[in-house]
């Protein structure tokens, strides 16, 4: 199983990273510090965009519409973008500040369908 986490700060990195790691131990972790164009070639099992605003949308429906199959989790300090995922059916939505038991859950559950 593949991860890739879209985020522009090291701190969340590191952590994101090591949640997933540790959440689903068999999943591979690559981290996306989205500068300039955006490249959506390879389908990632699990996708954890952590990018406020128009930028972190952009990088979810981009996602949603090109593979359906990934799983999403979008972690914002906005949570008026909520509509948006939830018409877009993704896995997770969270706002900031993050808890990190509820992130390691979604991130366990989102692994436990991608298996399934």
């Amino acid at each position: 199983m593949t991860a890739v986490i879209y985020t522009r700060n090291n701190n969340d990195s590191a952590f994101l990273s090591e949640t997933v790691r540790r959440a689903a131990e068999d999943m591979s972790v690559n981290v996306i510090n989205p500068e300039g164009t955006k490249y959506f070639r390879v389908a990632y099992d699990l996708v954890v965009v952590d990018i406020d605003g128009a930028e972190g949308m952009e990088i979810v429906l981009e996602y949603t519409e090109r593979f359906p199959g990934s799983k999403i989790i979008w972690i914002t300090d906005d949570p008026y973008f909520a509509k948006t995922a939830i018409r877009n059916h993704i896995h997770d939505f969270i706002t900031r500040p993050i808890d990190a038991s509820w992130f390691e859950h979604s991130v366990r559950e989102a692994a436990g369908m991608i298996r399934n």
